[in-house]
């Protein structure tokens, strides 16, 4: 079923990665992975990688070399591998949990690295969402459960996407949104994320973080996947 980001709050790209950029992006990922799967970082590094398996971009360049890190710390927020097949990330929107509301609009670009959806676990979405969400009483934790997901959106409104590496889930980060657990232990799950967002501050934070930060083009990048996903949806 095709998605629309107006109405839908997600839609899928694919081939939203070139090869090329696909290829370079899983090298240096693959470099972080045996950095901390060798013992490497600091305590509070490896308490994150433990607990969750992410990698926030702020921290890449302690697992790679600093111009590896460069090429990527302006575009991706974070980049995880999910191992531990109890664990899974629970409902949840990132306006809510994710520190996010104060940079409306945002949205999430979520690649996977991996093949999902089918034999490995893929994102959660309850289509349509991002307008309710907006509405609900937020959460004290910034975590939906299960009763109350169901409570408030029928089961036919959830979507599980299957994509393939270089494909891409873009989503508002009013979307509520959940983990799959991963089916069994021989499998795991690689992905990373993005932010965009036009607004002002989310920007100064950016390039407070990244000096090197080229805001047209990220402004530009905006502008062109969101014309690219509209322009690959059918007319209403």
């Amino acid at each position: 079923m095709p998605l629309r980001l107006e109405t839908d709050g997600a839609a899928i790209v694919r081939g939203f990665l070139s090869h090329r950029q696909f290829s370079r992006i899983a090298e240096i990922v693959g470099y972080a992975f045996a950095f901390l799967d060798a013992g490497g970082g600091d305590a509070g590094l490896r308490e994150n990688w433990i607990l969750v398996g992410t990698i926030w971009m702020t921290n890449l360049e302690h697992c790679v070399a600093p111009e590896l890190a460069r090429e990527l710390v302006t575009d991706i927020c974070s980049i995880r591998r999910l191992t531990d097949w109890h664990r899974r990330l629970e409902w949840h929107t990132d306006y809510h949990g994710g520190g996010t509301a104060h940079y409306d609009p945002c949205f999430n670009i979520w690649l996977p690295l991996t093949a999902v959806g089918r034999e490995q676990p893929s994102v959660e979405l309850v289509r349509g969402s991002h307008r309710r969400m907006r509405e609900l009483p937020p959460s004290e934790t910034g975590v939906f459960t299960d009763e109350w997901v169901a409570e408030h959106f029928p089961p036919t409104d959830r979507i599980v996407p299957e994509l393939e590496p270089r494909d891409a889930l873009i989503f508002d980060h009013s979307t509520l949104h959940r983990t799959q657990p991963l089916e069994r232990e021989t499998v795991s799950r690689m992905s990373i994320e993005c932010r965009v967002s036009r607004h002002p501050a989310y920007l100064a934070v950016a390039q407070a973080r990244s000096p090197r930060m080229m805001m047209p083009r990220q402004l530009g990048k905006l502008a062109s996947f969101l014309g690219w996903v509209r322009r690959g949806m059918p007319p209403k």
